[in-house]
C-alpha cells in the first residue's frame, strides 16, 4: 500500500487534482521521489512539539520544473486552532534546510463543516508575513462520485467517511463494511490492492466481535462464489496476529500514560514489567485497575499478584 501512495495521491483523480484550491498543475507523466530523510531532517530540526507531516514529495510541473510538496493528512482530525502555523512551521523549515520551493497541502478528514484552514500570518504595519496553502476536505466528496472513480483513494475516502458517520451504530458500520470490501472486486482492482485495501477497511471500519464474525461469513461466501479468495490461510493469520500485537501495544502504552498522568515519574523497572506483558486479559484488568489504585505501590503489587513468575518489582 504504501509503494502505491504516491501513484495514488498524484494521479488525474486524486485529491490533489480535484480538490485543493490552488493546487500547481503537475506533471502526471513523471512519478514522484519520496524524500522520506528529508523529512526526518525536518522534523528532527523542531525546536518546539513534535508535530507530524506524512509525506513529502519532488514532483515536477508541466512546465519542467521541479518542486516539493507537503502533504499532511488529518485523518483522526479534531479542530486544532493551532493547525495553521503547524503548516507554516514545516514549510519554512523544509524552505530553510533546502531552498526547495515548497507546496503545503492538508487532506483533512474531519466532521467540520466550516473548518477550512488555509492561512497564516502574522505582523504589523508594513511588516507582514502572509502564508497560504491548499487543502482538501474529504467532506465535500458526493458519495456517487466515489463509487463511480476508479482510482483506490476513492476507496479509501469512502471507508473513513462511512467509519465517522456511522459513529456508535455499529451494525450500519457492519454493512457498510460488507459493501466497501465487495465493491473491491467489482472495481477491477488487481489482487495486490484488493487486499491491501482490505487490510486498510478492516483496520479503519473495526467491529465487536459478534458482527465482525457475521462480516466474515458473508465475505467468505462471496468469496467462495467468486472463486477468488481475498486473503490466503497465511495472509489472514498474519493479519489476524498483527491486530492482536497491534491491541497488547496499546493496552500497554495506555496503562503507561494514565499512571503517569495520575502519579507522574513511573520507574522504570515499572515501565519495563508493564512491557514484558503478554497476556491480553491480564492487560485489559490492569488498564481498568489504574483508574482505581492509590498508588504506585499499589499497581506493583498487582502486577506481582497477577504474574508472580515473571515480575519481581
Amino acid at each position: 500500500m504504501r509503494n502505491s501512495l504516491s501513484r495514488t495521491l498524484f494521479s488525474k483523480t486524486s485529491p490533489l487534482a480535484r480538490g485543493g484550491r490552488g493546487v500547481h498543475p503537475f506533471n502526471w507523466e513523471k512519478i514522484p521521489v519520496s524524500l522520506d530523510k528529508e523529512l526526518e531532517q525536518i522534523t528532527a530540526s523542531s525546536e518546539t512539539e513534535k508535530r507530524y507531516v506524512d509525506k513529502l514529495y519532488q514532483v515536477w510541473l508541466l512546465d519542467g520544473h521541479d518542486v516539493w510538496i507537503l502533504i499532511h493528512i488529518e485523518v483522526q482530525s479534531q479542530y486544532d486552532k493551532d493547525f495553521s502555523q503547524k503548516m507554516f512551521i514545516y514549510n519554512y523549515r523544509a524552505f530553510d534546510l533546502y531552498h526547495k520551493e515548497v507546496i503545503s497541502l492538508a487532506i483533512l478528514g474531519d466532521e467540520r463543516k466550516n473548518w477550512r484552514p488555509n492561512y497564516f500570518g502574522y505582523g504589523k504595519g508594513n511588516s507582514q508575513l502572509k502564508f497560504t496553502f491548499s487543502i482538501v476536505k474529504l467532506l465535500d466528496y458526493k458519495w456517487e462520485e466515489l463509487e463511480q472513480n476508479q482510482n483506490i483513494f476513492a476507496i479509501v475516502v469512502m471507508a473513513h467517511l462511512k467509519t465517522k458517520f456511522t459513529g456508535k451504530n455499529l451494525t450500519e458500520r457492519e454493512q457498510w463494511k460488507w459493501t466497501l470490501s465487495r465493491l473491491l472486486y467489482e472495481k477491477g482492482y488487481t489482487r495486490k490492492h484488493i487486499v491491501d485495501l482490505y487490510k486498510l477497511i478492516d483496520l479503519m471500519m473495526s467491529l465487536p466481535p459478534e458482527l465482525q464474525l457475521n462480516f466474515e461469513e458473508k465475505l467468505t461466501q462471496y468469496q467462495e462464489e467468486r472463486k477468488m479468495p481475498l486473503l490466503t490461510n497465511i495472509e489472514q493469520r498474519a493479519l489476524v496476529k498483527g491486530q492482536e500485537i497491534g491491541a497488547k501495544e496499546t493496552r500497554k502504552q495506555d496503562i503507561i500514560n494514565l499512571l503517569e498522568s495520575r502519579f507522574n515519574t513511573l520507574p522504570e523497572k515499572l515501565v519495563n514489567s508493564i512491557k514484558n506483558i503478554e497476556d491480553l486479559s491480564v492487560l485489559k484488568y490492569l488498564l481498568i485497575q489504574t483508574i482505581k489504585v492509590n498508588s504506585v505501590t499499589e499497581f506493583e503489587q498487582l502486577i506481582n499478584e497477577n504474574l508472580p513468575n515473571t515480575n519481581n518489582l
